[in-house]
């Protein structure tokens, strides 16, 4: 479970004070660990350093034969040591220097009424046995750390002990100022640190446009969810052209598996032919351009990423060229369906205008034989479909195509062989072929002098063997020597720029099934095939 900081408002707290706080306690951790450290070094250094300085001053004083010899020869040596000792410990700045004989009786003290009592500490067994020591005990004045040493006479005989000594409470005086200045230099790196947090915080929000995590976490999941629900493939790309945005519409356009890892690949390993680079090279944009993907025509949008001036990546867009032409088709097929209707009004209220002249001129007979061609023709028409092409779908789609070929003055034939079951496989693959086959067969007769011509359209399909055959037959000019043999490749087209996909993506997907898509053209007319396994 995480855990939430909150303001004192109780609400959560923002990533700027977030950020200050956390560089701030670290630093601030930081800083006692290292002046724990350092407070210790010096307070081992300056105790270290006061114990030799003590036991320094207690050799010397031992070494001093006056001592020595009044220890001897004197009845009081107090008289000789107490003068000669207080003397030198006024020069060294000593809390107290006692000179004791070999019964730890005092001859010197700072305090004379101390003098001829016995040394205490419980510190002096060491020196006693001629040993040199430096100890913490507590004496007449305190807590005091001592250097001892033995006084020796002239025969190298022990003749008693010095005993220097500097109170703890007066060395801690002096550390405490070094201390101070510790600290002081510890809040002056914590003032420095704390600016540095707040500058480093405002700098991490400009980025980040002052989003606050939460609103980051937000911005990112509601981005990934569009990026799954838009019927459009996305891939984004960083500078260095790998890929760091694929969302799932992508994978499939590119028949890539739905679990497999692109992120971090380079573009050019995924998309063999993307100008994503050529994007971030430029920084120019690329609008509605055509684009095979695999066995897929595509739309695609490509876009640089821009960021204060510089090309920090770019994103692509694309969509299946299929879809965006079957909503096309759609809108065409019902505007073309609104026309043929408006025209079979027109046609029909001819023919009840006539009809109803002869009945007005009382011609009876000639008014009945033509409602009954009028009749015939139609039943003759439903009839056939009826009985021979059973999916709604393809009746619908060549009804439309005859009314539209009748508006423009071309003889639209279904082969009287032709044979469809109920539900045909591939419908929708079977409804863009006819559909951009006849289509093609009318803009062909468009700049032709169908005047002086016999423009017929033949359409032939059947499913009764293990193969469903689509065949479209027109009498136009038929296709030009120049492009015949590059029919199928993309761009290949006589109706100008950005055309010529239609064929080249059949072929590809109907090739993908399986099948295959051919296209015969002689001086006169051509002749298109389509073969798809059942």
């Amino acid at each position: 479970m995480g855990v939430k900081l909150l303001s004192r408002s109780g609400k959560p707290m923002s990533l700027r004070a977030k950020i200050n706080w956390l560089v701030f306690l670290d630093i601030f951790i930081v800083l006692v660990l290292v002046l724990t450290v350092f407070s210790y070094i010096i307070v081992k250094i300056q105790f270290d350093e006061i114990g030799q300085r003590a036991l320094t001053l207690a050799k010397v004083v031992a070494d001093i034969p006056a001592i020595a010899l009044a220890l001897e020869k004197e009845s009081d040596p107090s008289l000789i040591i107490q003068p000669l000792v207080e003397k030198i410990r006024a020069q060294t700045g000593a809390e107290f220097i006692v000179v004791g004989n070999m019964n730890l009786i005092r001859y010197s003290h700072p305090n004379p009424q101390n003098i001829g009592q016995i040394m205490v500490g419980d510190d002096n067994q060491k020196v006693l046995l001629g040993e040199y020591s430096i100890t913490q005990a507590v004496g007449t004045l305190g807590l005091s750390v001592r250097g001892k040493a033995p006084i020796f006479g002239m025969d190298h005989g022990q003749r008693g002990v010095v005993s220097v000594g500097f109170l703890v409470d007066n060395i801690w005086q002096g550390i405490f100022s070094y201390l101070i200045i510790i600290a002081g230099i510890g809040l002056v790196g914590l003032a420095i640190g704390h600016l540095g947090a707040y500058l480093l915080s405002g700098h991490i929000k400009k980025q980040i446009f002052n989003m606050e995590p939460f609103e980051i976490a937000f911005l990112t999941q509601e981005q990934a969810s569009i990026l799954e629900s838009i019927r459009e493939g996305v891939v984004a790309v960083d500078i260095e052209g790998k890929i760091t945005t694929c969302n799932q519409e992508a994978k499939r356009l590119l028949e890539l598996d739905s679990s497999e890892n692109v992120l971090g690949k380079p573009v050019s390993t995924v998309i063999a032919n993307s100008r994503l680079p050529e994007v971030l090279a430029s920084g120019i944009s690329h609008f509605d351009q055509p684009m095979i993907i695999g066995n897929s025509l595509v739309i695609v949008n490509r876009l640089p990423v821009i960021l204060r001036g510089k090309v920090i990546g770019a994103v692509s867009s694309f969509r299946d060229k299929m879809q965006l032409d079957q909503i096309d088709q759609r809108l065409a097929d019902v505007g073309r369906y609104v026309d043929a209707l408006r025209s079979q009004r027109h046609e029909f209220m001819n023919k009840l205008h006539t009809i109803s002249g002869l009945i007005t001129i009382q011609e009876y007979d000639l008014a009945r034989q033509l409602i009954d061609r009028v009749n015939n023709e139609q039943q003759q028409v439903l009839d056939f479909f009826l009985a021979n092409i059973r999916d709604s779908a393809v009746v619908g789609i060549l009804l439309g195509k005859m009314h539209r070929a009748k508006e423009l003055g071309v003889q639209l034939i279904i082969n009287d062989h032709s044979r469809l079951q109920d539900q045909c496989s591939h419908r929708d693959l079977v409804l863009t072929i006819l559909g951009n086959a006849i289509e093609n067969s009318f803009e062909a007769f468009t700049d032709w002098n169908v005047k002086t011509r016999n423009p017929v359209i033949t359409v032939y399909i059947n499913d009764q063997s293990k193969q469903l055959i689509i065949k479209v037959i027109d009498s136009g000019p038929g296709i030009s020597p120049e492009i015949k043999e590059h029919i199928f490749e993309n761009g290949v087209s006589t109706k100008g720029t950005d055309r010529g996909f239609g064929l080249a993506l059949l072929s590809g997907r109907i090739a993908y099934i399986g099948g295959a898509l051919t296209v015969e053209s002689g001086d006169e007319g051509a002749i298109l095939e389509a073969v798809l396994p059942q």
